[in-house]
Order: structure tokens, then sequence, then C-alpha cells
């Protein structure tokens, strides 16, 4: 009997460990796709009822359904409005893949609680409490009256009001959402003092940990000292700023009225967790490394990489916060290398806590350190999964900049630890006593001398002591340098009408058009869009190359879940490519596509994005430009014409990428500003095509 149970023990131990190092992929959607999401996008955008908001992200792929974590949220919910049957059938919670801690009750009884919620929160009774407040705004018809109030005369008065009346609604909803809902439930009374600490201190990381050097540091080389922080920013405490012009009344003010309200209630037999706290713990868990995934997609990769090295804390040896670390650095990295990290690292001066580190560090290292320390993790990261075909491309990509790029040599990284002087090292003479029979066997092995340090050395050349006599690692190097030396051949040999696709797969064109007051004109946009998908299509089949599409919402606006699925994955590679810049790199989120593009015989992928809106001139342009047509009666002709047909300015991207290898291998841009914006639009992209396409 002791011996089953130990097995069970190990067993169950060995199971677990298994489940907690599986990769994690972001959920998808399973059963039929929700009646009330279809009836969101068939809305009419002239009625009361539509809402942009909820129809734009469900085209980006930003909502959940049917999975574990909205199961986890109906039973809350139920247990919730136990009381309130008819009102159950109104009430529809969704997940929203947003980072951002917060919960959205809208205008048809939909219910939004983002993963950054779900992410945050410490214990079951917490989310209750959450889900409770929400389903009062939609008990009281808050959005409905929200609507009405923000439709005032003068533009102050309005947002004064608004927000006025969006304060008063939010403890409204506190008090009924308590009384009504929460009191009702078998939730503890004595965690809602969590709840708004979740609130208040929602911009901060999972957890505030100390990050050392030993995270970026080894026993062969060190950063400089002004690389770190003597001491991080505190935390401000943002109890006594002023709520006036905030959409939600200050968080302590709302703690003391709950606070008030549950006095002398007793919490006696009421629970932190209603579902086992198993169920919490895994929503929890997979909402985190979603929060890290969206961290990933949006390039904010300070934010992605403190978060997992927080995780790591928690979930010891999980492969996919592996992943994330290594993402962070090689992104940063190729953002370094292009000259755009400003655009995805946050100041360290608007950074509170232990993040603070991070955030600083990431500003001091130079290009070829972030080069070489991503090279380092991500070499790591291979030798532990070397059949993780992501981590290979990421290596060789590095390689590629260190080696190509950036010119430094094989012998520009030493042998020996940092801090070691030349005169101390004693080489074992038998290496010296090698016999070769020729010249050429010499030079074939010249890549075994060791590197001695250099007085001219600095950090970035100790920097790979502990790889850099890997056999591996050398026969990786000259791959890589082989393969840039190639991909340069090719790019100079390579001329029209020498290389012909066979397919392609074209992400239906996105453009918005947007009238004088600066509202897109929703049905303009859709027609330019279908018509340019036309016109690409045509153009396609005119070179006999098959077309496939993906990417957006189905044109009948009814999509099935396996549609949304597909649309969920490509906006996330479409986010990503778009946060680069479309700079050429290993894309994380290319991983979910490449079987679906195997299944097409092609890797490449083409989209255009356009906005078309009017051109507004400054009054002393005016005034000067009617001054010099007056003086210039000639001219009076073309002033009136410029005066009267409408002038549009037209900005848009013609890309053509390879999902695969993460290249971008064409790239234009459109940025005019004439009458016949829809023309201009149409001949750039026909003879974008139509150029690629004669390749």
């Amino acid at each position: 009997m002791t011996t089953l149970l130990g097995f069970l023990f190990c067993w169950w131990t060995y199971m677990g460990a298994q489940t907690q190092n599986a990769m994690f992929v972001m959920p998808e959607c399973t059963g039929a796709f929700p009646s009330t999401l279809t009836e969101a996008l068939n809305t009419p955008r002239s009625a009361k009822s539509y809402n942009p908001m909820l129809v734009s992200l469900l085209k980006e792929g930003r909502i959940l359904y049917g999975t574990p974590m909205n199961d986890y949220l109906d039973n809350i919910a139920e247990k919730l409005m136990q009381d309130h049957p008819q009102l159950q059938n109104q009430v529809h919670f969704y997940v929203l893949l947003s980072p951002r801690v917060n919960a959205y009750a809208l205008n048809n009884g939909v219910i939004l609680v983002t993963t950054g919620m779900l992410a945050q929160i410490t214990n079951e009774a917490e989310l209750a409490f959450v889900m409770a407040h929400e389903i009062a705004h939609v008990y009281l018809h808050h959005a409905q009256q929200t609507e009405k109030s923000s439709r005032k005369s003068s533009y102050v008065t309005k947002y004064l009001n608004y927000h006025q009346h969006s304060r008063e609604q939010e403890l409204e909803a506190d008090r009924v959402g308590l009384t009504v809902f929460y009191q009702n439930s078998p939730y503890s009374y004595e965690v809602l003092d969590g709840v708004y600490d979740v609130l208040k201190y929602s911009h901060l990381p999972f957890d505030e940990l100390p990050f050392s050097r030993k995270e970026v540091e080894t026993d062969f080389y060190h950063f400089p000292d002004n690389y770190f922080l003597t001491n991080v920013s505190p935390i401000t405490d943002r109890s006594g700023i002023t709520d006036t012009l905030f959409t939600h009344p200050n968080v302590d003010r709302r703690r003391e009225v709950a606070k008030a309200m549950i006095h002398g209630w007793s919490d006696e037999g009421r629970v932190k967790y209603w579902q086992d706290k198993s169920r919490f713990d895994e929503v929890n868990r997979t909402a985190r490394l979603a929060c890290i995934d969206l961290y990933l997609q949006n390039h904010l990769y300070d934010k992605a990489y403190y978060n997992a090295f927080v995780l790591q804390e928690v979930y010891p040896g999980d492969v996919y916060l592996q992943k994330a670390e290594v993402a962070s650095l090689y992104g940063v990295a190729k953002h370094k290398l292009d000259g755009s990290l400003n655009d995805v690292i946050a100041s360290y001066r608007d950074v509170e806590g232990e993040m603070q580190q991070v955030s600083y560090l990431f500003s001091k290292l130079t290009r070829n350190e972030w080069s070489v320390l991503a090279l380092r993790e991500a070499w790591k990261a291979y030798r532990q999964h070397p059949k993780d075909e992501y981590y290979e491309r990421v290596v060789l990509d590095l390689m590629k900049d260190i080696f190509v790029k950036e010119k430094m040599q094989y012998n520009d990284f030493c042998d020996f630890p940092q801090g070691m002087l030349k005169e101390d090292i004693h080489l074992d003479p038998t290496n010296d006593t090698v016999h070769y029979d020729n010249k050429y066997d010499r030079l074939k092995n010249n890549g075994n001398a060791m590197v001695l340090p250099d007085k001219k050395f600095k950090t970035v050349n100790y920097m790979l002591v502990d790889i850099h006599r890997d056999s591996l690692f050398f026969a990786m190097m000259n791959r890589a340098s082989a393969d840039a030396v190639n991909e340069q051949i090719m790019d100079a040999i390579t001329q029209p009408n020498t290389v012909k696709s066979s397919a392609l797969l074209i992400i239906p064109p996105e453009v918005r058009c947007y009238a004088k007051n600066k509202e897109e004109k929703v049905e303009a946009s859709h027609r330019q869009s279908e018509h340019l998908l036309k016109m690409m299509t045509r153009m396609a089949k005119k070179y006999k190359v098959e077309t496939a599409a993906a990417g957006s919402m189905p044109a009948d606006k009814h999509p099935n879940t396996r549609q949304y699925n597909d649309l969920m994955k490509w906006q996330r590679w479409l986010h990503d490519y778009a946060n680069a810049g479309a700079m050429s790199m290993t894309y994380l989120t290319s991983d979910d596509l490449e079987e679906f593009m195997d299944s097409l015989g092609t890797h490449q992928v083409c989209y255009v994005g356009a906005v078309q809106q009017y051109h507004s001139m400054s009054s002393f342009n005016k005034y000067m430009y009617l001054i010099l047509t007056l003086t210039n009666p000639i001219m009076i002709p073309v002033g009136i014409a410029d005066f009267c047909v409408p002038i549009r300015n037209t900005r848009a991207q013609f890309v053509v990428a390879d999902i695969v290898n993460g290249k971008t291998m064409v790239s234009k841009s459109l940025n005019t500003t004439e009458a016949s914006s829809r023309v201009l639009l149409d001949n750039f992209v026909y003879t974008q095509l139509r150029n690629y396409l004669a390749r």
C-alpha cells in the first residue's frame, strides 16, 4: 500500500511539473460564435445600440469566449445573479485580451473583464466583487445614462458633467453591486480592501522583486557600475490626487464608502473561494502569461522582461517565461540596431519601483552589448531546446547582426575572464608543438587559437567567454556569415522576371476615410477597402499567382469559431509586425501561422494600410494664399478651384513580408496631398503590387 501511494505521489508530482512546464499558447475560443457578438457586428452604425468599441475589439480579435477563463467567470456570474434569472439572460461576460487592469459594462449587456484584471486579482472573492460592480452597471442602465449625459452643448461642461456623473455611477455601482448581488453570494467581505489595492496599484508589475546584476552578468564579465541604480524611485501613493477630471472616483474614497457599508456585517461562513482554488490558480496563471504575450506583441519589452523575471519565482522552470525573456532581449537588440529603441522602452524616470532598475539598464547598454547579451540568452535557450526553431532563427539573426552588420570578428571575443591580465595567462605549450604538414592545415585550424585579453577590450569583448569555444557555436557563426553573404549576393543579382511567386496571401487592405469633422466614414472606408482587395486579386490572377485572404472578419459578418481563431492569430502577428515598423526580424507570433502558410504553399503575405482625411489649411495660410492669388489675376481660376475642390491627405503603406523568416521583402509608403486621393491610392497599390509580382 505504501509503495502504491508513493508511486501515485510521484506520478502526480511529475504530471504537475509537466503541466506547469508545458509551452503556453494564447487561449483559443471554443463552441459556437456567440449570438450576442454576431448581433453587435451586424448592428447598423446609426442604431442607438451600436457599440463601436465592441465592434473594433472583435475585428482585432481581442475578445475571448468558450475558454476555461470564460467558464470560470460564468460560474461566478451565475452565483451572483442567482436571485435575478431575467438579468442572467441580459448579461454576458467575455474576456478581453488587454494587460490593463479593468472591466467594462457596455450598452448591450456585454461585460468585458481584461486579462490584466484576471492576472492581478488575488482571489476569487475579489474577482466576484469586481463582477458584481459591473453587473450593477447593467442593472442600473448606466451605459445608456452616460450616453445621454455626454450630449451637452459646451465641450467643457460636457466633459465635467460626464465625468462627475460617471463618478457618481461608480459609487452607486459599488453600493448596488455589494447589497444586491455580492451580499447574497457566499463570498467574504474581508477581501474588499484587497480589491481597492488591486485597482490602486494596477499600473505595477505582478510583484516587486529586486533585480540584481547577476541576472545579466556572469563570473566572466561585468558591466560598469553606472549601468545600475543605487536606489530605485519609491512607488508613489496617489491617495491625495483630486479626482475631478477622472472617470472613476479616487480609489481610497471608494474604499472608505465600502468599508462604511459593510461595517457590522458578519463574515462567518463566507469564503474566498467558492470554486476549487486550483481553478483560480490556473486562470490567474493563464492571464498572467497572456499579459506577457500582449506586452511582447506591443513591443513593451521592459514590461515583458521584468514580469517574466518576477513570474520565474512563482513558476520556476516555465519554458514560456524563458522564451519571453529571450524574445524581450532580442526585440530590444533589434530596435537598438534599428535606432528605434525610444519607441519601445519607457524612460526610466517615468518608472517606479524595482522595474526602474530594468528600464535604467536597458537605456545604458550599448548597441553591441545588447546584441551579445541577447545572443547569450538565446544560445543558452537553444542548447536546452535544440528542436525549437524560434531559438535557432534568433541565434542566427543575432549572429548576422554582430558578425556581419556590426563587423565584429570572432577574435574580438576573449577566451579569458574580464580583469585577467595577459601576463598572468600560461598556455599549454603542447598547443605550440602541433605539427602541420602544410600551411593549409595550419590555416584551417587557425580558429583553435586562444584569444588573449587586450587593453582595448571592453565589457562586450568578454561576454562570450563561456560559449566562445563551443564547436557548435563556431559552426553556427560560420553558417550565419555564409547566409548573410548569400542573401547579399541574391539581392544584388535578382532582376525583374527572374523570380516568380506561385502564391501570395493577401491580408484584406484596411483603408480609413475621415470626414471634415474627423469622424470616420465607415461605409466609405469599407467600400475603398473592398475595392483595393478586388483590384489586388485581379492583378495577381493576371500574373498567374494564386491568392488567398486571411486576417479579417468575413464579409457577411457572421464568423464561425474557426474563422475567428484564425483572425486572432493574424491580428497578433499584425500588431507585432506593425509595432516593429515592418522591421526584418524573427517574430514570435509567426509560429502560430507557419502551418497555415505551409498549407497555402507560400510564406509570403501582402498587406496595405491607408488613411485618407481632409487637408486642413491654417487660417494664416488661407489668407496668405488668398492675397497671393488676388495679386496675380492669372491665378484666380486656380485659386477658386483650390478653395472649392476638397483636398485630402493620403498616407499609405504597402508591405510584402516572409512570415517564417520575418524578412520584409517590400516596404513602400505614400504620403501626398491631392484632390484625387482615391486615384492616387489605387495607382500606388497597383504599381507596387505589379512590380512585386513581375519578379
